[in-house]
C-alpha cells in the first residue's frame, strides 16, 4: 500500500509497535509510529531495538521511524499526510473515530469487554485456569483478555473454589465498592493510574489488604450498566463475577455485557456441549467466539486457529472495516489481469469461418493436466463442483478428484490442492 502510519497506544506499547513493524514490513510497506505521550520511551526503544538489526539485514533506514515529539496535533497531521498510505489505528474510540475521519484508508480496532461463560458441562478447573492466566496475562491490558466471569449456579461452588485456589480473591460489598472508586473513573472509563497493575497493588490503592500473592480481585456483582462501575472493561487484573440460572440467562447477561463496551470484540465459553457453544456463536454480537480456551491469547490466535495478530478488528457492529485479526494481507492491494473467459462455445460458432478457433484457457496449477495424470489414478466418477472440504476429505482419505471439463474448483480449493495432485482433469479445461 505504502507508509502505514501506526498509532500505539499505551496499553501494550512495546508488543502492538513490534507487531505493527512486523506486519507493515512484511508487507513491503514503510511504517511511521506514532506513540502515546505516556509510552513514547517505551515504545522508541521498541523501535530502537528493532532498528538496528532490521537495517543491517537490508531493511532501507527510512522504512522504519517513529515520531519522537508526541502529540495530539502530530499524531492528526501523520494520519492526513499526503505521503500517507493507510492507518492502523489503537487506542480510545475518539482516535479511531479520527483515524475513520482523516480522509486515509483507516483499520481502527474497538474495545473489548470480553465475558467468558462457564457452563456447567464444562472442564471448571481448566476453564477456570484459563480465565486467570488470560486475565493475568500481561497484567490484564489485552483487550482480548477476560473481563467478566459468568458461571451457572450449579457449579458455583466449584468455580469460586477454583477462583481461590488459582489466586483470586473476593471482594466483600465494601470492599467491591472502594476499588470501583480506585478502577473506575467518573465517566466511567478504566483508570490510567491502575491500568496493567498487579492486584495486590490495586487493593493497597482501595485501602484494602489482600494476600501478597493475590492474582486477581474478584467483584460479585448483581447487574451490568452504569451502576455497576466493575461491569466495564477493566484492562486490569479485575474481574467481575455473576452467576445465572442455566445457559439461557447466561446468553443473555453475556449479551448485556458484550453491549456494554464489547460489541464485536471477543467472548469466551467453556462448555461440553457443542449445541450450547453454537447458540452462544450464532446469536452474539462479536466475529471472536473461543471455545473452551483463554479468551486473551485466543482471540490473538496462540491457542486457536485464528491468525496471528495483535488488532483485532470488530467488524460493522463496533464501526470498524474489518471483523478481521488484523495481518500483512490487510495491507498490500492486489491486482489482477482478468481476460473474458469462453462461453460454452457460443463465440466459435458467431465468428467467422475463417477465424481461428480461440485457445483454450490453461488449467488451473493446482489441477494436472491430462498428461500428466496419467501416473495418478483417479477415484469415483467426475465431479461438476470442488470445495476446500472436498479436498481436505480426498487428502486425508488418500484419494484423487476427477473434474469434468465444466467443472468448478473454488479458489480456497484450489489453493488447498496446489502441489499435492488431488484434482485430475477429466476433460481439457476447468473454471474456478
Amino acid at each position: 500500500m505504502g507508509v502505514v502510519a501506526a498509532v500505539i497506544p499505551s496499553t501494550n506499547p512495546t508488543s502492538t509497535a513490534i507487531f505493527k513493524a512486523l506486519i507493515s514490513i512484511k508487507a513491503r510497506d514503510a511504517c511511521v509510529m506514532s506513540p502515546h505521550p505516556s509510552a513514547r520511551n517505551c515504545i522508541l526503544e521498541s523501535m530502537r531495538v528493532m532498528h538496528g538489526p532490521a537495517v543491517a539485514a537490508g531493511l532501507p533506514p527510512d522504512a522504519l521511524s517513529c515520531m519522537t515529539e508526541v502529540s495530539l496535533e502530530g499524531t492528526q497531521e501523520l494520519m492526513r499526510c499526503r505521503d500517507t498510505s493507510v492507518i492502523l489505528a489503537t487506542g480510545g474510540i475518539g482516535l479511531v473515530r479520527a483515524a475513520y475521519s482523516s480522509g486515509k484508508p483507516a483499520y481502527g480496532v474497538g474495545p473489548g469487554n470480553v465475558p467468558a461463560y462457564i457452563e456447567k458441562t464444562a472442564d471448571v478447573p481448566k476453564a477456570v485456569r484459563d480465565v486467570i492466566e488470560g486475565k493475568t496475562f500481561d497484567y490484564g491490558t489485552l483487550c482480548s483478555s477476560e473481563q467478566s466471569i459468568v458461571c451457572d449456579r450449579a457449579i458455583e461452588e466449584q468455580v469460586v473454589a477454583e477462583v481461590k485456589k488459582n489466586g483470586g480473591y473476593f471482594l466483600n460489598d465494601a470492599e467491591t465498592a472502594a476499588v470501583s472508586r480506585v478502577v473506575v473513573t467518573p465517566q466511567r472509563l478504566a483508570n490510567p493510574e491502575i491500568v496493567g497493575r498487579p492486584a495486590p497493588f490495586i487493593a493497597e490503592k482501595s485501602g484494602i489488604k489482600v494476600p501478597p500473592e493475590t492474582r486477581v480481585l474478584v467483584a460479585r456483582l448483581a447487574g451490568v450498566g452504569r451502576d455497576y462501575p466493575l461491569s466495564i472493561e477493566k484492562l486490569s487484573t479485575v474481574l467481575a463475577f455473576y452467576v445465572v440460572a442455566d445457559w439461557h440467562e447466561g446468553c443473555e447477561r453475556v449479551l448485556q455485557l458484550l453491549r456494554y463496551g464489547g460489541t464485536g470484540h471477543t467472548m469466551a465459553i467453556h462448555s461440553k456441549d457443542d449445541a450450547v457453544i453454537r447458540e452462544f456463536a450464532i446469536k452474539k454480537p462479536v466475529f471472536r467466539i473461543v471455545a473452551n480456551t483463554q479468551a486473551s491469547m485466543g482471540a490473538t490466535g496462540y491457542t486457536t486457529g485464528l491468525a496471528p495478530s495483535m488488532s483485532l478488528g470488530c467488524g460493522a457492529y463496533a464501526g470498524n472495516i474489518t471483523s478481521d485479526n488484523i495481518t500483512p494481507l490487510h495491507l498490500i492491494n492486489i491486482k489482477r489481469l482478468a481476460y473474458e473467459l469462453p462461453r460454452d462455445g457460443r463465440e466459435a460458432a458467431a465468428a467467422p469461418a475463417s477465424a481461428p478457433k480461440p485457445a483454450a484457457a490453461p488449467p488451473p496449477a493446482s489441477v494436472p493436466s491430462p498428461s500428466s495424470a496419467a501416473a495418478v489414478r483417479p477415484s469415483g466418477p467426475p465431479v461438476d463442483f470442488v470445495s476446500e472440504d472436498d479436498v481436505r476429505r480426498a487428502i486425508r482419505e488418500g484419494r484423487t478428484i476427477r473434474v469434468t471439463p465444466k467443472g468448478i474448483v473454488t479458489p480456497s480449493a484450489r489453493d488447498l490442492a496446489e502441489g499435492k495432485q488431488v484434482l485430475i482433469l477429466d476433460g481439457d479445461r476447468t473454471r474456478s
